[in-house]
């Protein structure tokens, strides 16, 4: 069903070079591990996605900005969130 939605099939095309669940190590030790970084093969964007089933939570967008912060503090500088609601009609949410 999420690979058909029109709003999510642009994040699934091979434009994208895809880390799906792969660790990211900060300096300070402390480890984050985002569902899906998306690089683009032309431009350098970094595209983070997270999966969240339930209702929206404000513990949700902490997650994911702390995932984007990791990302930017390792040199990316074009770096997007999207978290996605796989229960909802209304399923992404890009902050």
């Amino acid at each position: 069903d999420l690979l058909e939605d029109p709003e999510l099939t642009p994040y699934f095309s091979d434009k994208w070079e895809v880390k799906t669940e792969k660790e990211i190590l900060m300096d300070t030790g402390r480890t984050y591990i985002p569902d899906r970084l998306l690089f683009d093969k032309s431009t350098g964007k970094v595209i983070v996605i997270d999966y969240k089933t339930g209702k929206e939570e404000d513990k949700h967008i902490k997650q994911i900005s702390d995932y984007a912060n990791a990302l930017t503090q390792m040199g990316h500088k074009n770096v997007t969130q999207l978290l996605i609601y796989t229960n909802k009609k209304d399923k992404v949410k890009q902050l």
